[in-house]
């Protein structure tokens, strides 16, 4: 072995490699961006030099890189422009948040806000109506919780130049009226996409800025990297300009859209995005693409076998979901690896029959993205087709046990009793991989990790759990963090375990995540995190 001195030795009480065999190790040894020594702390020490630094304390223990399978920092950081209006809980409380940002904004600027719950709309759809005796002139642009609906102000409506209906490539609308008229609705993102433009342009600089210190305060839960199901306007310029500057501290897989009408155009940016990047040594990459093959449960667009209690979530995204199959064959063809949206149960069903009959890219492998609903007849699917489970388990927050919210009454008890399956696909031998889809829900993997333990709230231990038997353990919890997202990015070879040669993508605990009960796992410090061999952050004692 080696007596070159390692540039970072972290002595603790345990590491959990993530490998089955052999004893606990309790250091780990770092050089150039690797992992050089997994060992005890003699060993470690032993390389130990003038230039060294040492992370040593009680109790600490280390875990491969916490990795968020799921979540969009560029688009979610426009998402949260303006005022969160997530504390409405009636639209008098929704009318009585704009009216105050009105007062606060001068003539003319746009009121823009988010995080709006679809249960405000239990009686009637949005509409303009409901928000513009609220915001006057001022153009509004609302976001509804899920990021898959737009409510627009009248306002606003003149300012994109929208009209009437819009013919688009895939089932996004503009909502109208019986006369034609929008009602305000844009519905997924082919429509919200059409409008969007007329927004003000963010700032580079503060959208940098905000970016740098969303991925720090990611950097303090033990985030290591992110996988970014998407390609928003300003990805390439913000990532490269923080890069360039030293200030990204995760790594990014992106895989950009591949749109409905444009599937030759979309694999193409992909491609060019792709080389790119190729050989650069950088921490963000693409090597995927993104499909959307249905909507969402609340929203009535996910692709359910059977409808929902409104009659609605009965087909597919794409006009003809053939279409779908065809442009998971030109990717495939292309070399990217397919991650689809699927929540329905139908919707889940055609994706893994499209990726069967599509077969595997070279050195990678197909996801599906969401899975709240699956039938028991795929369960076994996933694992014979290598398929990755992409799951976010506090997306299950928003769903009362009663079944009371509006989720739930949409599916009705019976499929209730069939969502969020984390045990039964694990069971069945399928890669899961867990995410936060943030900003939808927290980013903290600690909140997650208890999560996918609790099936419940962890700041609600007075709340009964969703499907208890779906409950999974500590350890597959932290697995579907790290393990379990290196298949997920096909890194298994250089990630997701704390084993010599490995990329040196550390999480460093002040106690150990497997044994601490999920309730107090929030809490649980976070000691630092390491990217690349790098400490990007440090709790204070170890600064």
């Amino acid at each position: 072995m080696s007596a070159e001195p390692a540039d970072l030795v972290i002595l603790a009480d345990r590491v959990h490699t993530m490998d089955s065999s052999g004893a606990a190790p309790t250091a780990v040894a770092v050089r150039d961006g690797e992992i050089v020594r997994v060992a005890d702390h003699a060993e470690a020490l032993s390389l130990v030099g003038t230039s060294t630094r040492v992370i040593d304390g009680p109790g600490l223990v280390v875990t491969p890189g916490l990795v968020d399978s799921h979540q969009h920092p560029v688009l979610g950081l426009g998402q949260q422009r303006g005022i969160n209006l997530s504390a409405a809980r009636d639209i008098d409380q929704l009318r009585a948040l704009l009216a105050a940002e009105r007062a606060r904004l001068a003539d003319g600027d746009w009121l823009v806000g988010y995080g709006v719950d679809y249960d405000l709309f239990r009686e009637a759809p949005p509409h303009r109506s409901m928000i513009d005796p609220a915001v006057g002139d001022h153009p509004t642009w609302l976001w509804l919780a899920d990021l898959h609906t737009v409510l627009l102000s009248t306002a606003a409506l003149t300012r994109t130049g929208l009209t009437g209906p819009v013919k688009f490539a895939d089932h996004a609308s503009v909502v109208v009226d019986a006369t034609g008229a929008p009602t305000g609705q844009l519905h997924e993102m082919s429509a919200i996409s059409l409008a969007h433009p007329a927004l003000p342009e963010p700032d580079l600089a503060e959208t940098a800025r905000r970016l740098e210190d969303l991925f720090a305060a990611q950097n303090r839960c033990g985030i290591t990297a992110a996988h970014v199901p998407d390609f928003w306007t300003g990805t390439s310029e913000l990532l490269s300009h923080l890069e360039s500057e030293d200030r990204l501290t995760m790594r990014l897989h992106v895989a950009p859209w591949v749109r409905a009408g444009e599937v030759l155009d979309s694999i193409g940016e992909a491609v060019e995005l792709r080389e790119s990047r190729s050989g650069m040594g950088s921490l963000w990459t693409t090597s995927a693409v993104k499909l959307f093959l249905d909507g969402t449960i609340d929203g009535g667009s996910a692709w359910l076998t059977h409808a929902d209690c409104h009659g609605e979530s009965t087909r597919a995204m794409w006009l003809d979901p053939r279409e779908y199959v065809d442009a998971v064959h030109k990717a495939v063809g292309a070399g990217f690896s397919c991650w689809t949206h699927a929540i329905g149960d139908a919707a889940s069903s055609w994706a893994l029959s499209a990726y069967e009959r599509a077969g595997r890219p070279a050195g990678g492998r197909h996801r599906i993205e969401h899975l709240e609903v699956l039938k028991d007849s795929d369960v076994a699917r996933f694992a014979c087709l290598d398929v990755v489970a992409s799951m976010q388990p506090t997306h299950m927050d928003w769903s009362q046990p009663d079944h009371s919210d509006n989720w739930s009454t949409r599916l009705g008890p019976d499929r209730c009793g069939r969502a969020w399956r984390h045990r039964d696909l694990l069971a069945a031998g399928a890669t899961v991989a867990f995410g936060s889809d943030w900003p939808i829900a927290d980013f903290d993997p600690r909140v997650v990790i208890a999560g996918a333990q609790l099936r419940r709230p962890v700041a609600e231990p007075g709340r009964a759990p969703y499907v208890v038997d779906q409950a999974v353990t500590a350890m597959q919890a932290l697995a579907a963090f790290t393990t379990g997202a290196a298949r997920a990015a096909a890194e298994e070879d250089v990630g997701g375990r704390v084993r010599t040669g490995h990329r040196a993508d550390l999480t460093v605990f002040t106690g150990d995540p497997i044994d601490c009960p999920p309730d107090h796992l929030p809490r649980l410090p976070v000691a630092a995190t390491v990217v690349a061999g790098r400490i990007v952050y440090a709790d204070a004692g170890f600064a």
